[in-house]
C-alpha cells in the first residue's frame, strides 16, 4: 500500500511537472508572437544553374523576423533581405504593411529593416542581455517555415560556435546552435529564452536532406549587441564580390584590387549612381560569379584591396554628413570612371 502511495505522488508530481512547463511555453508563446512577422519579399533572383546569359529578374521568397520597437524597427536575416526590391511585412493579427531594408551585415547574416506601419497594440520584443544564455536551456522559435505561418518549435540550446575575428573591428561573431526545428521560411526569426527575451536571430542549418533533420545556427545575442552598436550604416544596394589579385588580373582588371559588382538593387545609393551588375553567369571552381559588371575600385580615393580596407571604407560610410561629396572610382568595359554623389539630408 505504501509502495502504491509512493508511485501515485511520482506519477502526479511529474504529470504536474509537464503540464506547468506546457502553460509556461503557452503563455509564452501567447506573450512574444504577435510581434514575430513574416516578411514577403520580392528580390534580384540569382541565375538558374546551367545559366549563362542573365538579365536581372525578380523571383519571391519568405521570411520570418523581430519587432524590436515601437517605431517598426525589425531584425532578420541578412539573406532574406538583402536583394529585395520589395518587402511586404505581415503581422500576427493579418495587418499588412510595407518595409524597406536599414542595414545589412552579409559576413553575420543580419539586417535590420523598417516597416512603414505598426499596429497600436503589439508590444516590441525584447533583447537579452550579452552571454545571457548557457548550453542546456530550453529555448523556442516562432517563424513561419514552408510558409506554416508563426509555427513554434521547442528544444534546447545544444552549443556555441565562434567565428573568426571581424577585420578591423572588434567583433568576433558567434553563433548558437538548436535543435529546436528550424525549416525554409524560419529564417530571420527569434529564437527565445524561457523569459521571453531574443537570444539569437535563425541564420541557417546544417542538413544533408535540407530539412530540420539536421542542426539549427542563430546568430546570438552577442553579435546583435555588437553589430547594432557598431552603428552599421544604411544599406548602399550594392551585392559585391571582392576580388583578389590573381581574380583582378584574370578579368583583366589592372589595378588588380576591387569589388565585382554582382547585383545593383533598385532604388538604393547603388542604383541612383548608375552602377551596373554582372550579365554573364559562370562557375569557377565552386563559387558562381556573374561577370559583365562594374569593378569598384576606390571610394573617396580609398582602394577596396581586401576584406579590411572594405571594412573601413563602411565605417567611413557610415559617418558622413549632408554637404559631404564622395567619389567612387570604377572599371567599366576597360575604362577608369569616378562619379560623385552629393550627400543631402536623410539620404544616407
Amino acid at each position: 500500500m505504501y509502495l502504491i502511495r509512493i508511485i501515485l505522488l511520482t506519477s502526479l508530481t511529474f504529470i504536474t511537472s509537464c503540464a506547468s512547463a506546457e502553460n509556461t511555453i503557452q503563455t509564452l508563446y501567447k506573450s512574444v508572437n504577435p510581434a514575430v512577422v513574416e516578411l514577403h519579399v520580392k528580390a534580384l533572383a540569382d541565375p538558374k544553374p546551367g545559366q549563362a546569359a542573365y538579365k536581372a529578374s525578380v523571383a519571391g521568397s519568405l521570411g520570418s523576423g523581430a519587432l524590436i520597437n515601437s517605431k517598426g524597427r525589425i531584425l532578420t536575416a541578412a539573406h532574406v533581405v538583402d536583394k529585395a526590391t520589395e518587402i511586404e511585412v505581415v503581422y500576427a493579427d493579418g495587418t499588412k504593411t510595407s518595409g524597406h531594408v536599414v542595414w545589412v551585415e552579409s559576413m553575420i547574416d543580419l539586417a535590420m529593416i523598417q516597416a512603414v506601419d505598426v499596429p497600436d497594440n503589439i508590444e516590441p520584443l525584447k533583447l537579452a542581455k550579452r552571454t545571457d544564455y548557457q548550453i542546456g536551456e530550453q529555448v523556442i522559435v516562432i517563424g513561419a517555415p514552408y510558409g506554416v505561418s508563426h509555427s513554434l518549435s521547442v528544444g534546447y540550446l545544444s552549443g556555441i560556435r565562434d567565428g573568426k575575428p571581424i577585420p578591423a573591428t572588434d567583433i568576433t561573431p558567434r553563433l548558437l546552435q538548436t535543435d529546436a526545428s528550424i525549416n525554409v521560411g524560419n529564417s530571420g526569426g527569434p529564437m527565445f529564452n524561457s523569459q521571453g527575451e531574443i537570444i539569437g536571430i535563425v541564420s541557417h542549418i546544417l542538413s544533408k536532406s535540407g530539412g530540420s533533420n539536421g542542426l539549427g545556427f542563430v546568430v546570438s545575442i552577442d553579435t546583435i549587441h555588437d553589430i547594432m552598436d557598431s552603428d552599421p550604416g544604411t544599406f548602399s544596394g550594392f551585392i559585391p564580390f571582392l576580388l583578389n589579385e590573381k581574380q583582378s588580373y584574370a578579368l583583366n582588371n589592372a589595378a588588380g584590387h576591387g569589388m565585382l559588382i554582382q547585383h545593383v538593387v533598385p532604388r538604393t545609393l547603388a542604383d541612383k549612381l548608375g552602377f551596373k551588375g554582372g550579365n554573364v553567369s559562370v562557375t569557377i571552381g565552386h563559387t558562381s560569379l556573374l561577370l559583365g559588371g562594374d569593378i569598384l575600385l576606390a571610394i573617396n580615393g580609398n582602394k577596396i584591396t581586401d576584406i579590411e580596407s572594405a571594412i573601413k571604407i563602411k565605417q567611413r560610410m557610415a559617418n558622413v554628413k549632408k554637404g559631404d561629396e564622395i567619389s567612387f572610382t570604377f572599371l567599366r568595359a576597360g575604362e577608369v570612371n569616378t562619379v560623385y554623389w552629393q550627400v543631402e539630408a536623410g539620404q544616407y
